[in-house]
């Protein structure tokens, strides 16, 4: 098959190449350097599948650098959102290794931040969020025992149960330890931490 027009793409750094007259594939400017792509130049169907493999796996790795500078992100997460973008599998795991040798991808530490940002909640509600993550068990397990301990999560319960005490100041005291409890169920904390909130706290 022979190129015969390679065009700039509206958006980005990416042309369209053109083979015997009709659209063939999209690739990175840096890729046509790479490939020395030219209007004219014979291409075989191996060259041009080569050519196809390496861009997407180029692009794959891109995307990636992309969605974590966003925000850190767990290996299923980053799985999940290449498998949305349709990229053959091959090249998923490819991306997911480099990404994992650079050291930009990491369960563990991942799983850290995670905590560390979410210590106004839980142990329970952390934990399943880490679990819908896709986090491994273990990891959940001893990061919640490394970074979130049983009194860190009970001042956690109070300094919520005390900020919301001043909406229940018209209620009987009843009342009140009812809406303290579900509320604190709801963000996460076991039946323990509650009581021992509504026992400091509640009238």
């Amino acid at each position: 098959m022979r190129i015969t027009e390679i065009k700039k793409q509206k958006r980005g750094q990416r042309v369209n190449i053109y083979l015997d007259g009709r659209f063939g594939f999209g690739i990175t400017n840096s890729a046509l350097v790479d490939f020395d792509l030219f209007v004219n130049k014979e291409l075989s169907a191996a060259e041009i599948e080569e050519i196809i493999k390496k861009d997407q796996a180029s692009k794959a790795l891109q995307k990636c650098f992309r969605w974590l500078g966003i925000r850190p992100r767990s290996e299923k997460e980053l799985r999940d959102k290449l498998k949305e973008k349709q990229f053959d599998p091959k090249i998923i795991n490819q991306a997911i290794g480099q990404i994992k040798e650079l050291g930009y991808l990491n369960d563990q530490e991942f799983t850290r931040m995670f905590i560390e940002m979410k210590k106004s909640k839980g142990r329970m509600v952390i934990q399943r969020e880490l679990r819908r993550k896709g986090i491994d068990e273990e990891i959940i397990k001893n990061s919640l025992a490394k970074y979130y301990s049983s009194d860190e999560e009970l001042e956690s319960a109070l300094n919520l149960a005390e900020k919301k005490m001043c909406t229940y100041k018209k209620l009987p005291a009843l009342k009140t330890k009812q809406k303290l409890a579900r509320y604190l169920a709801g963000r996460g904390f076991n039946w323990e931490i509650i009581q021992e909130v509504l026992h400091r706290l509640a009238p």
